[in-house]
């Protein structure tokens, strides 16, 4: 028996792009929610203002919300998403290890490595999995924009038979308002095809400074996407995963359908912070290494960002001084 969808009381962990959409949605759609931020001066701009929410049509509207700083601790809640970057997970761990075990936690990182840093602090029967492929775009602290849809693939890491009522819940309410929302017996095959499209999109629109949908109107990215697919799938392969052509047509949709997104690694360069492309690319060429699977083109752009990025933080600080 499913429980009601008002019994979810959400907390969102992280007000950068994603976590914003989220919140922005979940109260909108008259669902209690709580965004827990790394600043008090973000959290108190939040209470404040409220938070901009532009629609994909374009409309904004301001939505009221809760938020406050990560160093009040988590409130109570029953369902956390942890929207934080692979970066900063690190950071939020001591805070999870608190949580209620009733309690239910969400991870939607991006790329690899979230899962055996969340298990060890939260049991099997805590840690859940998302995938996400909805754009957005975060304009400052109090502003998001929805820039493309997608879908949110919901589970445990490994296949499990086991129907969990509140992420049951929360998959049937997010259906109930609008989203494209499933309860996947398994995440694991689909973080692959994340990384991999991550891999693909992410570094090429942070390195040429490009929206997603412009890695399609040029011939040389399109074989450089394609000659990236080969070499990721090569390693997925060793990893159990198969991967095949009709993936690479998905990562070209999410292209199509996210066309004015600024993807997250081209955001986090033009704001000059690190990016996660050590848990993307970076994890390909590890395991590339460890099986023995040359991955030339994933290295190469693994260490091009990371000087970009390196560069980037750098004039960053002579910049304030």
């Amino acid at each position: 028996m499913l429980l009601e969808p008002k019994t979810c009381q959400v907390v969102v962990i992280g007000g950068g792009s994603v976590g914003l959409l989220y919140a922005a949605r979940l109260a909108l759609a008259g669902q209690p929610v709580t965004i827990v931020t790394r600043s008090s001066l973000q959290a108190n701009q939040l209470n404040e203002r409220g938070l901009s929410f532009q629609r994909l049509d374009g409309e904004t509207v301001t939505v009221p919300i809760v938020a406050r700083p990560i160093e009040e601790g988590l409130p109570e809640g029953n369902l956390y998403l942890l929207t934080v970057k692979q970066p900063d997970l690190h950071s939020v761990l001591p805070a999870l290890q608190g949580l209620n075990h009733e309690a239910r936690v969400i991870a939607l990182q991006n790329g690899m490595g979230h899962y055996e840093l969340l298990r060890t602090v939260l049991t099997e029967m805590q840690c859940f999995f998302a995938i996400n492929t909805e754009g957005a775009r975060r304009l400052s602290a109090t502003e998001v924009v929805h820039t493309g849809t997608g879908t949110l693939r919901v589970g445990s890491w490994e296949t499990s038979d086991r129907n969990d009522p509140l992420i049951r819940t929360f998959v049937e309410w997010a259906l109930s308002t609008g989203m494209e929302a499933v309860y996947e017996k398994a995440i694991q095959p689909f973080a692959w095809r994340k990384l991999i499209a991550n891999a693909l999109i992410n570094p090429l629109t942070a390195l040429f400074e490009i929206p997603n949908g412009a890695l399609l109107e040029n011939s040389h990215t399109q074989h450089l996407m394609r000659a990236l697919f080969v070499e990721a799938a090569a390693v997925a392969a060793y990893a159990g995963q198969k991967i095949e052509d009709a993936d690479l047509q998905e990562i070209v949709s999410i292209c199509r359908n996210t066309s004015r997104n600024l993807s997250s690694m081209l955001q986090d360069i033009k704001k000059r912070r690190p990016t996660e492309v050590q848990s993307i690319n970076g994890y390909l060429v590890q395991v590339g290494k460890k099986a023995g699977i040359p991955t030339p083109l994933h290295e190469t752009l693994l260490r091009v960002i990371l000087l970009k990025s390196d560069m980037g933080i750098r004039k960053e600080g002579g910049d304030s001084r």
